[in-house]
């Protein structure tokens, strides 16, 4: 063990002959050492928070995903899994809802694929379209079918656009 020698000064706190200090709080600490604790910031903390916020940041810079509504024939629903919509249960749905109840004009579009009759209407889907909503929306997750949805004897199906 390298002798440190003897304590120097009659101050607060001992220093020895390499110059450090038994017993500082750390903001003395600190201030002694500034430049330690200025390259510990720089390369631990400032490469940690950007590594949170970057995924967050480059989130906004994608627009949100689009979901359109066709209105088909009934020959073209009979090819996949219809679900049948009241009053009630369109509420579980609530793309159709905002489409189908919210709409009061509502727009004749063109046809997307054989089988559409007209666009009835789009929003923009306020998150990522992910494995759930293709769930809801887009295929029966028991029959591995295509859904489509019968409401007051129309039938519609949904086209989500990604727009990343």
């Amino acid at each position: 063990m390298p002798d440190l020698g003897r304590p120097e000064g009659r101050g607060r706190y001992r220093t020895f002959k390499g110059g450090d200090m038994i017993g500082a709080p750390l903001s003395q600490m600190i201030r002694r050492h500034k430049t330690l604790t200025i390259l510990i910031v720089v390369l631990v903390i400032l490469p940690l928070i950007s590594i949170v916020c970057f995924p967050y940041f480059m989130s906004l810079t994608v627009p949100p995903d689009r979901i359109l509504v066709f209105e088909i024939t009934e020959e073209k629903a009979g090819e996949g899994a219809i679900v049948h919509l009241n009053d009630q249960n369109i509420r579980d749905y609530p793309v159709l809802e905002e489409v189908l109840l919210k709409n009061e004009s509502v727009q004749s579009g063109s046809s997307y694929k054989e089988g559409d009759l007209r666009r009835v209407g789009e929003i923009d889907y306020p998150e990522k379209i992910t494995q759930a909503t293709v769930g809801r929306y887009f295929v029966d997750n028991i029959t591995s079918m295509r859904k489509y949805f019968e409401y007051w004897g129309r039938y519609y199906r949904i086209v989500g656009i990604y727009q990343d």
